[in-house]
């Protein structure tokens, strides 16, 4: 509740609302009062208001007296608690209508799910079927999809080891296509084996291990195999088919041709547990890829895998990023159970390493450790203290480490879950250096040789032409840090290098040589305006150059220069002060003896103006319909005859009896306005009274009203009177220029009549003649304009299909010529059913979701993703059907992290579970 301070503050927040001259108040007890009435929603006048209302006016309260103030503060605590229980209930409020919009929400995702549920899953439904023709079983094709699904969603790793199941560094295998089957490899029932042998004999057989677990190849008694490495089994059968075949060294091969199917399940803190069908040519690590890997807070040091028997694996990921060749000691069993523990001991690790991290280290792995898993230090670490920071009893402190001390001592630091290891970088620079610069051709920083003298940096800088030999200065920092400069004589220490000038020197010496440049002004003249090369030269004060001189060296006067011109003097340097000296400029040319022709000094810079400067350039404009529009300098002599016969001319479109001129009047000290003139002209473009041109008129020659010449369109292709036609009306549509060429012809094919507008390259415009056919208000019966062309091509009963398929393996390169055939077209399919039916499916380097089609007008739709599927478009007689390839990734950038709009992906989890199961659902119904 409110306590006496709290009253008291907001006592005097009322009184600075309503009277300024309470301005003094301390700012701490305002700002407290402010803070505690922003809490409960009031402004000052509101709680003095409600303090009214209790029957409490604060202009009347005595504040000396305690009675008084118990009152108010009774009162205060009434007007808290009613504001408070305000608060609360329109919290309330706002959650339920919150909670409302929710429902609503899952209940629209229902919705859509079941409204296109029926669309999705027939084509889905043809994925998973091929996948089953090529090999998978029902379960592995449903795995595949789910992790395709998951695939762009996966957030970033957290934890050092996270990475590899989620940036796509480690996938699984359905078949031994894309991997060789290590000897490793345990054997098992239903595992076919390939034997090959070649040379005396020749023999290919593909044997699968029966539910006893052997092989009985044709005329051969049985062999064992189940449980043992494919390595152990090679060894077997080379022996045993050595018995029967002759072959030798390097003929006999065994491969695996087709893996066992297993189930697994995975459990614990991985990002999508659940119950996975796959190859048992997988390892943990693949299975584990399957389900998104471990979570943010999942393990990546203890993975247990737990066999039916109840015998206990487990799997440090560290252990394969060391060294991947651990992963062949890894592979599953049927039933196998992967569980992923919470992360325990998780520390992280900043500064210059060469992965700075988040790590997760066993109970007995320290400081030590963490540095090897994070890459080693970087050169320029800091080891002379390592800063922990640790939380102790509820406090974070900061723990000072020298690890060199440990390196050496061969010790450890002990870590903790939650610490935090930040590593400095080297503070101090090296010192082992001497600096030369100024006029120096090499100057620079030298290492500092024992006993290097100046004479000896001077060598190695080379001094420049024109460098002061009689002074330098050597400036050197004493251990206290203090700048001292000292002359120095470079030219005794160079001629006599064991004079006393040619010092030792000390780390960090700075050798300035200077340049006699340095110590010599520098003047410039110039001249511009009315000359002919303008100039700006150096200039001495001994020079004595006069005015006829620098025009001269200017390559004289213009023809339009003025009688006069100005020197620009500066009488000191660097001052922004400068004189103007008015001269005659030509009487200095014609009369060098004379006044004008000053002798210039140091910074003079002269301007010579020309008449043009003085005189105002007047125009006049012509526009409308003349053959040249544009404007024209205005002089006395020039008439409305003139300007228009420069123009060009009227045109033919030109209405001469409507001439506008437009005329700004000024006067003097008044506003300007605009009055017009129209006046008429003959075919002789003489007027039948003189009308005078003024500056700034602006003459518009009009055109004859509504004049437009014949607007053609084009129509071609299949209408019985085909070929350029007139527009005999200003919103004339296409079917009513369909009906003048005659109509369409029996072999007219609507759906691909296209449609191309020349009017402002406005290009194709994609039509859908079919539907304006069928009803003239359609918008598709569009408005013709100049130059449209309208092409209606004759019946199409193929349907092509390009781009990034399995045609080559089908047909050879006669019939499916760049990677197209054509075929014929069924009535309701969708592309993907087409790519599976005629081109043998998508090719390695095709996506799914890059199938388009094009229609005979030129529209074109994509796949579009519907939860965890994806709906192909339909296709029409005539379309194509195009396979897209695979865009190439661009390099992320180190330390780089995709954003994922999670919010997004979290709302559409309960779409997403209904669509799965309900497909589910599906293919159980159609097996």
């Amino acid at each position: 509740m409110l306590n006496l301070k709290f009253i008291a503050c907001a006592i005097l927040f009322c009184l600075i609302s309503v009277a300024p001259t309470f301005a003094q108040v301390p700012p701490i007890t305002e700002s407290q009062a402010r803070a505690k009435l922003e809490e409960l929603g009031l402004s000052g006048i509101d709680f003095r208001a409600k303090l009214l209302e209790k029957g409490i006016n604060i202009d009347q309260i005595n504040l000396n007296d305690p009675g008084e103030l118990a009152r108010l503060q009774r009162a205060a605590e009434a007007i808290e608690a009613e504001e408070l229980a305000k608060l609360e209930q329109a919290k309330k409020e706002e959650a339920k209508v919150e909670e409302q919009r929710k429902e609503q929400n899952v209940i629209a995702a229902e919705q859509e799910v079941s409204k296109q549920i029926e669309e999705v899953a027939s084509s889905t439904a043809q994925e998973v079927v091929q996948k089953v023709e090529e090999g998978a079983t029902i379960q592995e094709a449903l795995t595949e999809g789910i992790i395709d699904a998951a695939e762009d969603v996966l957030p970033p790793a957290v934890i050092y080891g996270q990475h590899i199941f989620r940036n796509k560094q480690i996938k699984i295998f359905r078949n031994t296509d894309n991997i060789i089957t290590p000897d490793s490899y345990v054997l098992g029932i239903g595992d076919k084996i390939s034997i090959s042998l070649w040379g005396y004999s020749e023999l290919d057989v593909i044997e699968e291990i029966n539910k006893e677990g052997y092989i009985k190849p044709e005329g051969m008694t049985r062999i064992n195999l189940k449980g043992i490495t494919l390595g152990s089994a090679k060894d077997l059968l080379r022996s045993r088919f050595a018995k029967y075949y002759r072959f030798g060294q390097g003929q006999f091969l065994v491969t695996i041709y087709y893996p066992r199917t297993i189930n697994i399940n995975i459990v614990g803190e991985v990002i999508n547990p659940g119950s996975f069908t796959m190859p048992a040519i997988n390892t943990v690590y693949n299975a584990l890829a399957a389900a998104g890997g471990p979570s943010d807070i999942g393990s990546v040091r203890n993975i247990k895998i737990i066999r039916p028997g109840g015998k206990i694996r487990e799997m440090d990921v560290y252990e394969f990023l060391l060294d991947p060749s651990v992963a062949e000691d890894f592979y599953l069993q049927d039933n196998d159970v992967i569980f992923v523990e919470v992360a325990d001991k998780v520390v992280s690790i900043q500064g210059p390493v060469k992965r700075p991290f988040k790590y997760e280290l066993k109970a007995n792995e320290q400081l030590n450790d963490l540095v090897k898993y994070a890459g080693g230090l970087m050169p320029n670490a800091y080891q002379g203290n390592f800063q922990v920071k640790r939380f102790i009893n509820d406090k974070e402190k900061i723990i000072d480490v020298n690890y060199r001390e440990l390196v050496n001592s061969a010790s450890d630091f002990s870590l903790n879950a939650g610490d935090e290891v930040v590593i400095g970088v080297i503070p101090k620079p090296y010192k082992n250096f001497v600096e030369i610069a100024g006029s120096i051709d090499l100057p620079g920083r030298y290492e500092l040789e024992a006993g290097m003298t100046i004479s000896k940096l001077i060598e190695k800088g080379i001094l420049s032409e024109g460098s002061r030999t009689d002074v330098a200065y050597l400036l050197r920092t004493t251990d206290d840090g203090i700048l001292k400069y000292n002359k120095v004589n470079i030219e005794d220490a160079i001629t006599n290098v064991q004079s006393a000038g040619n010092l030792t020197l000390q780390p960090k010496d700075k050798l300035v040589i200077l340049s006699s440049k340095n110590f010599m002004d520098q003047y410039q003249v110039a001249i511009s305006g009315a000359v002919r090369n303008p100039l700006n030269i150096r200039y001495n004060s001994g020079d004595d150059l006069k005015i006829n001189d620098l025009i001269t060296l200017a390559g004289g006067l213009k023809e339009d220069a003025t009688n006069f011109a100005y020197v620009y003097r500066k009488e000191l340097e660097g001052s922004q002060e400068r004189v103007y000296v008015k001269i005659d400029v030509k009487n200095a040319v014609e009369n060098p003896d004379s006044g004008d022709n000053l002798i210039l000094k140091p910074n003079d810079s002269v301007e010579v103006f020309s008449v043009y400067t003085y005189t105002d350039d007047f125009e006049i404009s012509i526009s409308g319909g003349v053959r040249n529009p544009g404007r024209y300098q205005y002089h006395p002599s020039l008439t409305l005859k003139d300007v228009l016969t420069l123009s060009g001319g009227l045109k033919f479109t030109a209405s001469p009896n409507r001439i506008d001129i437009f005329r700004m009047v000024i006067n003097k000290n008044k506003a300007t306005k605009s009055i017009v003139a129209t006046v008429a002209v003959d075919d002789n473009l003489e007027m039948s009274s003189e009308f005078k041109l003024e500056p700034f008129d602006q003459i518009i020659v009009r055109l004859v009203p509504e004049f437009e010449l014949q607007q053609f369109v084009t129509i071609g292709g299949e209408v019985k009177y085909p070929g350029a036609y007139g527009l005999i009306d200003d919103n004339e549509k296409l079917t009513t220029l369909i009906n003048r060429a005659g109509g369409l012809t029996r072999e007219a094919f609507p759906t691909g009549a296209t449609l191309y507008r020349v009017e402002d390259s406005t290009g194709f415009v994609i039509l859908r003649l079919d539907e304006a056919l069928k009803n003239n208000k359609n918008i598709h019966n569009f408005i013709l304009k100049k130059g449209d062309i309208i092409t209606i091509p004759k019946q199409k009963d193929l349907v092509a299909i390009i781009g990034a398929t399995k045609v080559l393996d089908l047909y050879p390169d006669t019939i499916a010529q760049s990677d197209q055939i054509n075929v014929a077209y069924h009535k309701g399919k969708r592309a993907k059913w087409y790519v599976n039916e005629y081109a043998a499916g998508v090719g390695k380097k095709g996506k799914r979701r890059l199938i388009t089609v094009e229609y005979p007008n030129g529209q074109i739709k994509r796949t579009k993703n519907f939860l965890l599927f994806k709906v192909y478009p339909r296709v029409v007689e005539g379309s194509v059907v195009k396979v897209g390839v695979k865009p190439p990734r661009p390099p992320r950038q180190e330390g780089e992290r995709e954003k994922i709009d999670w919010g997004k992906t979290l709302a559409n989890t309960l779409s997403q579970a209904t669509a799965v199961l309900t497909f589910i659902l599906l293919i159980r119904n159609l097996n």
